[in-house]
């Protein structure tokens, strides 16, 4: 793979955070318009607080020199031995795992640059970065390789138990994977059930001194066995044995790797170097988080939303990684006495790859900055004790963790099947070279058809979100309104723009009108992949006024124009399927 800076080398990243994002508003929410932690640092003098910023400036400047760190570290060292770990794969012997030495060595390289942590908060030893700093910081990890940003991502799950756990709990587990001490994993998925977790069986029954015992098996759980030496504690989702059924009995316990046992792993087509366990419990001791029955309306809603943004930002590395990828073999490779990228065909799919990789970025970032519109505030009530009623009917809350909640399924949807379309696209450009193991394409290609399944496949993202899109565009809906404010920022937005616009409103009238629920949830995709284009297509032509440098800005244009023109005739397509299925 290319060696390099994977944040200050690529220009169009370094345009997106320099001139798109509004930092103003993201470190505002983020920080607290009095820069809290910075404040607690004042007070305290707590080591852990002593990189809180106190201006916008400091704040950004730390968000910038992580970023190049991370850059640095994902670009020339992990990249490097990516390939290996995906060829050396993972051993299983009697319970347990055996990585690569290669991935035990940048795990414990990684450790030691202090950038683990980014979604945790300082309280508990991280760095209590904004969604949208994690977004790319997923980006990076990913572009160099899937299954180690993998382990990194699922780290940062501490954050739920910094969240809702108790001090001791934040104390004890939170503050080492802070460190890297110990990895984290989701144990939510079971043999039988997959992702309908309303009738998960693990069964937990609670002790005299508080306690519970787990009993049950689950499957597809990434990173269940820690790493090396490092244990995971494993955020498992069970039903407590008084409890009545469906989501209102369901739990979610912290469970340590060295009290399950580890079945087996799963031999997979891609990522490799990521372990994917089935785990079994016998009697086995856990610590409830939070409250009983509410580990699948309130803990694993928190788990999945994190994961579905990683998910998106990894569809966006992945997209990068293919175009960096085939811009260097298409200049070196030769045939009919000149380089295969000034062959036009080639050119195109080059193309296209480098303005879907963009439209995603823009798209899963927008997302991020939505998140971080009201996360960080409903946190800081939690934590000053509000009621949860009190939380759900503020304001800021309300309206941007409801938009959230339609985002979040539409990132994870576009990036992860756009990403896995980027790559299978520059197979095609490396041609029969991209078919053999010689190069990482066939690898990155392997790693991006995770993304499309994990963390709730696409089919259910779109279940999920077609309801919330129908709803939200109704007269004048909170969605609607949102994206009218997006079309309020695009000067004069282009006919590619208005014909998407005017043919998503005739496919939401007719998907409003079909009365059967079969037929509706089977043409809903053609409405998720209107929308998703529309909204990056708004994001696009919002964001070429804002672009300085001429140069930069001519080569947008371009790529939005494309990108727009691509959209209005996949918008009608759609359209002509939702109108004639069935």
């Amino acid at each position: 793979m290319i060696a390099n800076n994977y944040f200050s080398e690529d220009e169009d990243l370094q345009v997106i955070f320099n001139q798109l994002l509004d930092w103003d508003s993201i470190i505002k929410e983020t920080e607290g318009e009095g820069f809290f932690d910075h404040q607690t640092f004042v007070k305290t003098n707590n080591p852990r607080y002593e990189m809180a910023p106190s201006t916008k400036e400091e704040a950004l400047e730390l968000y910038t020199s992580s970023l190049e760190a991370m850059g640095d570290f994902f670009g020339n060292d992990v990249s490097q031995k990516s390939q290996t770990m995906d060829r050396n794969e993972l051993k299983y012997s009697n319970g347990k795992v055996i990585f690569p030495k290669e991935t035990i060595e940048v795990y414990e390289k990684f450790r030691n640059t202090g950038l683990m942590a980014y979604s945790l908060s300082r309280e508990a030893g991280g760095l209590a970065f904004p969604a949208t700093v994690g977004a790319l910081y997923a980006m990076l990890m990913a572009r160099a390789d899937v299954a180690f940003c993998m382990t990194t991502t699922l780290l940062n799950l501490a954050q739920i138990v910094d969240r809702f756990g108790t001090p001791e709990q934040v104390e004890t587990y939170a503050t080492k994977a802070a460190t890297g001490e110990c990895l984290f994993a989701m144990s939510l998925t079971e043999p039988d059930y997959g992702s309908d977790l309303n009738n998960v069986r693990t069964v937990a029954v609670k002790q005299e001194d508080g306690s519970y015992r787990l009993t049950g098996t689950k499957r597809f759980i990434s990173q269940g066995c820690g790493l090396g030496d490092h244990p995971a504690l494993l955020l498992t989702l069970a039903r407590t044995g008084k409890s009545e059924g469906g989501a209102r009995g369901l739990s979610v316990f912290i469970v340590k790797s060295e009290d399950v046992f580890v079945a087996g792993i799963e031999k997979k087509m891609g990522i490799h170097a990521s372990p994917t366990c089935e785990i079994v419990y016998e009697n086995t001791y856990g610590e409830i988080l939070g409250e009983e029955g509410l580990g699948l309306t309130r803990y694993t809603a928190g788990m999945t939303n994190f994961m579905r943004l990683v998910s998106a930002s990894g569809g966006c590395g992945g997209g990068a990684a293919a175009y960096f990828e085939c811009v260097k073999y298409a200049s070196e490779r030769k045939q009919f006495g000149k380089p295969i990228g000034e062959i036009p065909a080639v050119a195109e799919m080059i193309h296209k790859i480098k303005r879907e990789t963009n439209a995603m970025r823009l798209l899963t970032l927008e997302t991020a900055r939505v998140i971080d519109m009201y996360q960080h505030h409903q946190i800081r009530m939690e934590k000053a004790g509000n009621e949860d009623r009190e939380i759900r009917k503020d304001e800021k809350v309300k309206y941007w963790s409801t938009l959230a909640s339609t985002l979040t399924p539409m990132a994870k949807y576009y990036s992860s099947e756009e990403g896995h379309k980027c790559t299978n696209l520059a197979v095609q450009v490396f041609g029969g070279a991209g078919y053999t193991e010689d190069y990482d394409i066939s690898r990155m290609f392997r790693d991006s058809r995770i993304n499309t399944i994990y963390e709730g496949t696409s089919q259910i993202h779109v279940r999920i979100a077609t309801g919330a899109i129908l709803a939200g565009m109704a007269g004048d809906g909170n969605f609607r309104k949102y994206l009218n404010s997006l079309k309020a920022e695009i000067p004069t937005p282009s006919s590619f723009l208005l014909e998407q616009e005017r043919i998503l409103e005739e496919s939401i009238r007719v998907m409003r009108n079909i009365q059967e629920e079969v037929r509706k949830e089977t043409v809903a995709e053609n409405l998720m992949i209107q929308m998703t284009r529309y909204i990056c297509s708004l994001l696009y032509e919002k964001s070429i006024s804002k672009i300085k440098d001429s140069k930069v800005k001519e080569t947008w244009e371009k790529d939005c124009r494309a990108y727009v023109v691509d959209s209005a005739a996949i918008a009608q397509s759609s359209l002509y399927r939702i109108q004639n299925f069935g």
